[in-house]
């Protein structure tokens, strides 16, 4: 290929039109090719863990007619949840892929309108890439055989190129890029100059051109007589029956723990090409990045090595997008007659922020970004209301989508402890328990929380989960008759000596903001134990780790301890974890 004088052209990345909502593009589309009186019919669920009823979030869901051809295709939301439609009537199966396990196809099945929603449960399988017999995988195949090691690392990659296409084709995000356009020295060694310029409101990072006329033409074009064009592969590139079909396969061992797909043009192909490797991290199976170069170019020394990289992330809600590219291309002009490399020329982009159809910054280069989910008590499912998190010691608070996920961005780098605005924290005004995570700029950290029950809170309070095996924490709240806590009231609680019991001296839950309350103050009366301490303004009292089957003697008197109030006596039931006992003062003493 005889090269124009001035200087290359790069990859182009034209800004693509903004989509509208994943959901409505679909209806749209659906409307095209539905045939008069026939009706979509939706197919939704959830994907859960086999054994444990977990939600998998990042999965791809496919539901597949009965001939084999794909219908649809979702990624799971943040509680396992997925929506899918059926076109036509008939017989269907789905196959559900998550990176790093093993897939399952479902039985088929008739989708109907009178269908709840499914529960596909996905078994807890890993694919092992971690040894793998690189050396058996060296010989480049087109299109691999199942089972093999090269079959078995491209699976994992496609998974991840198709989330990234999906991610793109659905139009979830848009980018803002620093776009820079770089000219180095002949040896690559020193920037001559340095452009760099923000490029926002796009929906993917780059897309290449069709690749029927990538696999046509090459990757490298001449444009006019003026310039050269160097393509990169994008996604639906990388996965195109074109590439497949003219590109062979192997596997190759990487340092830090990463094993590489290596491609290259199968042999007789001649047109300008791309041979490279797609770099995965051996214990996850998650795509890190596509590194490539140029070849099939003209014989000469002079073209030095053109190529680029590509950087993949995946989001904590599944979706992968491309982080950052470039691409490096020799300016070759005519001197003396001669084809020299005067320099070379480097371009590409950084993803500086991505926002969501929400206008949420779901990654900041210069900001950290927290991305959760809000399970209920349980952990199998979002709960049944929006919830509260809040990140301690800021005004930062967000609601849970219905998904029980919630968003996080702008935040300093360092540690920031959440915690879930349970009602109990309204309802009891005591402290739940918090946790804390690491924030970076430029990254995404990823938290699971569960909502707290009244038994985590308490144990929160007595000095953090887990408590004690055979031991249950007993709440007590005083009230007046007409209602409100009662305060400054003394309570005695005693058990038999003999026991050995002697809790933790905490006498109070914790207050929303983590103040400690009253404590107890050990004493006897015979052959008991009695413990006392006073109320504050919420009635309550707390006895930490009693033992099951043991009988608590409650007495409730007047500030001064002579006028009795109330007595009653606690059964701690084996197997409970937490015991709430109401106790009602009369306002003149017992009678």
């Amino acid at each position: 290929m005889t090269p124009n004088r001035s200087s290359t052209r790069p990859v182009r990345a034209r800004p693509l039109p903004l989509r509208p909502l994943p959901f409505l593009a679909l209806v749209v589309a659906l409307a095209a090719v539905i045939p008069f009186g026939a009706a979509a019919q939706p197919v939704t669920g959830i994907v859960v863990e086999r054994g444990n009823g977990l939600p998998v979030s990042g999965a791809m869901v496919m539901l597949f007619d009965d001939a084999g051809d794909r219908v649809d295709r979702f990624l799971t939301n943040a509680a396992g949840q997925f929506r899918l439609e059926a076109r036509l009537p008939g017989p269907h199966y789905i196959t559900v892929e998550r990176i790093g396990y093993a897939n399952l196809t479902t039985d088929r099945f008739q989708p109907g309108p009178d269908d709840g929603p499914m529960t596909i449960e996905v078994p807890v399988e890993p694919v092992v890439l971690v040894g793998l017999d690189v050396e058996a995988g060296q010989r480049c195949e087109v299109r691999p055989e199942e089972g093999r090691a090269t079959a078995r690392v491209w699976d994992e990659v496609r998974k991840a190129l198709a989330a990234e296409a999906w991610t793109r084709e659905a139009a979830l995000y848009r980018y803002t890029l620093l776009r820079f356009n770089r000219r180095l020295d002949r040896e690559a060694e020193t920037v001559i100059s340095d452009n760099s310029a923000l490029s926002d409101e796009r929906d993917a990072a780059f897309s290449s051109v069709a690749i029927e006329t990538l696999a046509e033409k090459g990757f490298v074009q001449a444009e006019g007589d003026s310039a050269t064009v160097y393509y990169a592969p994008d996604a639906e590139a990388l996965l195109s029956d074109p590439f497949l079909d003219t590109h062979c396969f192997g596997v190759t061992a990487g340092a830090e723990g990463l094993i590489g797909l290596t491609f290259e043009p199968i042999t007789g192909r001649v047109v300008p090409d791309i041979v490279g490797v797609l770099w995965v991290d051996e214990s996850t199976a998650e795509l890190d990045r596509l590194v490539y170069r140029y070849v099939n170019l003209i014989r000469s020394r002079e073209i030095g090595e053109p190529g680029g990289e590509v950087y993949f992330s995946r989001l904590p809600n599944g979706a992968w997008i491309v982080r950052q590219w470039r691409i490096r291309m020799p300016v070759l002009d005519m001197v003396r007659r001669r084809i020299v490399r005067t320099a070379y020329r480097e371009e590409g982009g950084f993803t500086e922020t991505i926002t969501d159809a929400r206008d949420r910054k779901v990654l900041d280069a210069r900001a950290a970004t927290v991305f959760g989910v809000v399970t209920d008590s349980v952990g199998t499912g979002p709960p049944a209301v929006p919830i509260g998190v809040e990140i301690a010691g800021t005004r930062r608070f967000a609601i849970t989508d219905p998904d029980g996920s919630f968003l996080f961005s702008e935040l300093p780098g360092g540690s920031h402890a959440l915690r879930v605005m349970s009602p109990i924290v309204g309802t009891w005004e005591i402290a739940v328990p918090e946790t804390v995570v690491e924030g970076e700029p430029g990254e995404v950290t990823y938290v699971r929380l569960r909502a707290p029950s009244l038994a985590d809170a308490l144990a929160h309070s007595c000095g953090g989960a887990p408590r004690p095996e055979g031991t249950a924490i007993l709440m007590g709240r005083i009230v007046r008759r007409g209602g409100g806590g009662a305060q400054g009231l003394r309570v005695r609680v005693g058990w038999p000596a003999a026991t050995g019991f002697a809790p933790p001296r905490i006498a109070a839950p914790l207050r929303p903001e983590g103040e400690r309350g009253p404590v107890w103050q050990p004493g006897r009366e015979g052959h008991y134990a009695a413990w006392e301490t006073a109320t504050d303004e919420r009635g309550l009292f707390l006895v930490c780790d009693a033992p099951h089957g043991s009988r608590l003697r409650i007495a409730v008197d007047g500030p001064d301890g002579r006028v009795p109030f109330a007595a009653t006596t606690v059964f701690v039931t084996p197997g409970r974890r937490a015991i709430v006992e109401t106790v009602l003062a009369g306002p003149d003493g017992l009678r």
